[in-house]
């Protein structure tokens, strides 16, 4: 994908107030490019409201409900407030909808199509927020952290701090045919649809993240400790932990690496 790379200052350039967007770091810049759906689809194709909606497919693209806050982490070490940042789970980006067009973006976005998309490279740590989703945060990870993975992309974290993620969820999107479409007495005649699908991952004994189920035969399992299963059974149980719940798989391991391997 060539790259069109965009210099920022959220500031000057989204008109917004030191509210809404604050760089810690006023001489950081924050890198942007080309959001190439429309040479997938065709621009004519999308349009935009809460999300984007393509002619002919059910469902969308993005992963969350509407455009959302985001507080974005990037690799010069600076935290940015964005407004209007959503997750295109087809290709593992972050989208800005650039509601107040203007035309200095005319090389990356135009008016009919104000969209562009942050680069991935420049991006570390990001935590979208509405009032419909709450707030989902999401941590770039390479495959280096995995026992099997070929690409670095953005994964869920369910902590506050990505560097303490024990469990990790990996939300992705593939185009289908709608099977709904010859269904009788079905008004749904789109040909494709967006379809949802997601990965779990936890920490092991080794510190390496492993693809698991939620549940707690499988988590105890994907740990690979019998030494410490038994006191994992007990505090699952004490603490009232639901193994479904991967906030609650999220504190199980905290327990683990912390009090049982705390002097591995």
């Amino acid at each position: 994908m060539k790259r069109f790379l965009l210099f920022v200052f959220f500031l000057a350039n989204f008109n917004l107030s030191a509210q809404e967007a604050i760089p810690l770091g006023v001489n950081s810049m924050i890198n942007m490019f080309q959001y190439e759906l429309s040479k997938k689809f065709g621009a004519e194709n999308i349009s935009i409201d809460d999300k984007i909606y393509i002619k002919n497919y059910v469902g969308s693209p993005l992963l969350l409900s509407k455009w959302s806050k985001a507080e974005a982490l990037f690799n010069d070490g600076n935290l940015y407030t964005i407004p209007n940042v959503n997750y295109d789970a087809l290709d593992d980006i972050f989208i800005i909808y650039l509601k107040n067009y203007k035309s200095e973006y005319d090389q990356f976005a135009s008016e009919d199509f104000p969209l562009v998309s942050l680069t991935n490279e420049s991006l570390i740590a990001i935590a979208l927020s509405n009032n419909e989703d709450g707030t989902v945060r999401f941590v770039r990870v390479s495959p280096g952290h995995f026992i099997n993975k070929s690409k670095t992309r953005f994964f869920q974290y369910f902590t506050v701090k990505p560097k303490d993620a024990l469990i990790l969820k990996s939300v992705y999107k593939k185009v289908r045919k709608n099977h709904m479409r010859d269904m009788p007495y079905t008004n749904n005649l789109d040909e494709y649809q967006f379809l949802t699908f997601d990965t779990y991952y936890i920490k092991n004994k080794d510190k390496f993240f492993t693809p698991v189920h939620l549940g707690k035969k499988a988590i105890l399992k994907a740990i690979d400790d019998p030494s410490a299963e038994k006191a994992l059974k007990k505090y699952i149980k004490t603490q009232h932990l639901k193994m479904k719940k991967p906030e609650d798989v999220q504190k199980l391991l905290e327990y683990y690496f912390k009090e049982l391997r705390k002097s591995n």
